[in-house]
Order: C-alpha cells, then sequence, then structure tokens
C-alpha cells in the first residue's frame, strides 16, 4: 500500500453538445452569428491532492485520488452592427474536487519474491514505466464567471463594465470523466517520485440543464445563457508516495514491488 501528494496543472478544451443563445438572426443564413466562441487561451488550471494505491501484483495497482482541480475556459459573444457593435469575454473559473478510481500496469520484468542465497533481496527497478487507466467523479465546488462588456464605434473600442457572478446553481453539481494515461515512477531512498501525463474526456454535461435561464444577471446585463458542455483535458502531474507497509519475514521481499 502507498500514500501520497500529487499536484500538476490542467489544460482544458470545450465540446459544444447543445449551442442556446438569446439572440437570434431574422436571416436563417447568419444561424451561427451570435454564437459563442471558445477560446484556447486562459484555460489553464491546476490540480493538486491526495493518493491512495494498492499494489496487489508486481505489475497492477489500484488506486484512488482525492484531489481539488481548477477548470478554466474562456468565450467571446459578438453583437455586429451596423455602426457600431458590442463585444462581450466571458472568463469561468470553476473549482471541483475530483475522486477518480483507476487501474496501473507497471512495465517490468517480474521478480522472484525470495531473497537469492546470498542473503540479497530482489532488485527492484529504479525506474518503471506505466500506463493508467479508471473513471473519474467529480463534485462542483464553487464556480465564478468574469464578464466584460465592450463597445466597438467607429473603430474605437471602449470597456463599459467589467462583473462577476457566483454561476454554481447553473452548473451540474457532478460530473464524470472517463481518463487514460502514461507515467513513470522513480525510488528514491525509501520513497518514489511519479510523473504522469492523462487525457480527460468528459462523460456528463457540465453546466445544469434545468437551470439555463435561472441567473438573471447574465440574460439581462450579457444576454447570456449557457451552452451544453463537456470538458476535455490534458493534465501533468508530480507526485510523491510512501510505502505504508512491508513485509518482515527475511524470506520474502518487502511489499515495494
Amino acid at each position: 500500500m502507498y500514500f501520497g501528494f500529487r499536484a500538476g496543472a490542467n489544460y482544458n478544451t470545450i465540446n459544444v453538445i447543445n449551442r442556446y443563445s438569446l439572440i437570434k438572426p431574422t436571416n436563417n443564413l447568419n444561424e451561427g452569428l451570435y454564437n459563442k466562441q471558445y477560446q484556447e487561451v486562459n484555460n489553464l488550471g491546476v490540480i493538486y491532492g491526495i493518493t491512495y494505491m494498492y499494489q496487489f501484483e508486481q505489475r497492477l495497482v489500484l488506486g484512488t485520488n482525492a484531489s481539488v482541480s481548477r477548470v478554466r475556459f474562456q468565450y467571446l459573444q459578438e453583437q455586429p452592427g451596423t455602426s457600431n457593435s458590442v463585444n462581450f469575454t466571458h472568463n469561468h473559473s470553476l473549482n471541483y474536487l475530483d475522486l477518480p478510481v483507476f487501474f496501473r500496469f507497471m512495465f517490468r520484468k517480474v521478480n522472484s519474491r525470495f531473497w537469492d542465497r546470498k542473503g540479497r533481496k530482489p532488485s527492484v527497478p529504479a525506474i518503471i514505466p506505466f500506463a493508467q487507466a479508471g473513471i473519474n467523479f467529480s463534485l462542483l465546488l464553487n464556480a465564478n464567471k468574469e464578464y466584460t462588456k465592450y463597445t466597438i464605434q467607429n473603430g474605437i473600442e471602449s470597456q463599459e463594465f467589467n462583473k462577476n457572478e457566483d454561476i454554481k446553481s447553473i452548473m451540474a453539481p457532478f460530473k464524470a470523466d472517463a481518463f487514460v494515461g502514461v507515467g513513470a515512477r522513480f525510488r528514491v531512498n525509501t520513497f518514489y517520485i511519479t510523473a504522469e501525463a492523462n487525457f480527460r474526456y468528459g462523460l456528463s454535461n457540465a453546466n445544469n440543464q434545468n437551470a439555463r435561464y435561472a441567473n438573471e444577471n447574465l440574460q439581462n446585463e450579457a444576454y447570456d445563457v449557457m451552452d451544453d458542455i463537456n470538458f476535455q483535458t490534458v493534465e501533468a502531474l508530480i507526485g510523491i508516495i510512501f510505502p505504508l507497509k512491508y513485509l518482515s519475514k527475511k524470506e520474502f521481499m518487502p511489499v515495494e514491488i
């Protein structure tokens, strides 16, 4: 058994399931005119927490984590006009409690667990690469939106306002993701350093469909309602893990397999 800590960064992109807007074009040819323009900037977040793993075979590990992850994303909305236009910038910051369950396969040679005739225990590789896959369940802790209105008239842009809004009530309280990843475990004396990179794919809608129109401030000031979306996330983490229990009999290898 192992217990440890992990931290890193994530980068999020948006997969749009269904689009919604309060403003509709009068010409069917301009159906996408007021669609949200999802950006690839300001999408970097953080992740940190604890990990627990049980290695029940030299190559197989069952693990779980309890982590706080910050998901950030941005979209733009434009309301064009003949003489002037209005642009809105929406920045979102959501904090989740992640509770994943995963299997990890260690790419290593299987050794005998018995000590040799000279009283030496079997060797454990200093570096072991691995691959992993699992399901992640997330509980929404808090959610905030910063939205800014700009007016462009005669080529001159001016900012009208910048506001913050609590949007936890219009986001789904839970979400689920599937993930796959690769990494390596490095032995340092009696503990281990791990490095891993994972790709998560959202399995559920990140917003609350039943509360889509619940926030009147956003509708009245920014003409904004959320699309149905899920997240696609790439994350990179560094961790430190400690073995919790060893076999005490000399005939067997300590459980650091």
